[in-house]
């Protein structure tokens, strides 16, 4: 019995494990690939991995503190149509938002609205 479990076991460490590639339809700054540096609010993470997978030219991100705000000018054909809003996350919690019917997401560091731009 101590053989077989042994062999099972010698054959399984054995075994070529391999994985294929993924390929995503937007990603251009890998923020959801092997290069994520985490902001720290799952919901802002979220949010950015999103829009990154879906837009085709590089997202716009202005950060200054309490406020940090992503637009996406052109979206990658039949993915979510991020560039008709305008997100913007409020990383201070005693702030205030623009409006609490706009909110995404939040968590203990951010809270994220979306506004449809005129």
């Amino acid at each position: 019995m101590f053989k077989r479990v042994l062999f099972v076991l010698m054959a399984a460490a054995c075994a070529k494990h391999s994985v294929t590639a993924q390929r995503t339809g937007g990603s251009l700054y890998g923020f959801a690939g092997e290069n994520f540096s985490s902001t720290n609010s799952p919901c802002l993470d979220g949010i950015i991995t999103v829009i990154d997978h879906s837009c085709a030219v590089p997202m716009e991100i202005e950060e200054g503190y309490p406020y940090i705000t992503i637009q996406c000018t052109k979206v990658v054909e039949g993915a979510h149509p991020w560039n008709q809003y305008n997100v913007m996350a409020i990383i201070n919690p005693e702030l205030e938002g623009p409006d609490e019917e706009s909110m995404v997401c939040a968590d203990l560091y951010t809270r994220v609205y979306i506004q449809t731009r005129p």
